[in-house]
């Protein structure tokens, strides 16, 4: 697909939203708000088409079908919570790999302390449960 046609439908799709947008009442929303609005709703179809052909050119499609179209949508919803949720685990594996680096060098000097035990185990806990919720995510 050309960029020039790329260019001309995202912009089209906008121009649509916009003019669906300007019949409404701007009401509960103040006049910023409402601009704030309609500048995430142009966001939004820009990145949806976007994605929408990003999907359809890692399937060798020729065209973008509606199921690209509501796979991006779907993509774009839930980025936002898988990307709090990879993070979680990535702490989650740091705190893990604390406690048991911990553990083994409290094994291998063989100089166990109650506050390094007690520790080691809570931050291995706090891992191994911030890690299952990632994979419970995934």
């Amino acid at each position: 697909m050309p960029t020039e046609k790329l260019t001309l439908d995202v912009e089209q799709a906008t121009a649509a939203a916009e003019e669906q947008l300007a019949g409404i009442e701007h009401l509960p929303f103040s006049p910023a708000a409402f601009q704030t609005l309609k500048d995430r709703i142009s966001e939004y179809i820009n990145n949806l088409v976007t994605e929408s052909i990003k999907l359809s050119r890692r399937h060798q499609a020729d065209t973008v079908s509606s199921n690209h179209v509501d796979r991006a949508a779907q993509y774009l919803v839930s980025v936002t919570a898988r990307r709090f949720f990879r993070h979680l685990g990535t702490v989650g594996g740091i705190l893990l790999g604390a406690s048991l680096s911990n553990i083994l060098s409290m094994a291998g000097d063989n100089s166990f302390s109650s506050l390094g035990v007690v520790l080691s185990a809570v931050l291995g806990i706090a891992g191994a449960f911030m890690i299952a919720l990632h994979m419970g995510r995934e």
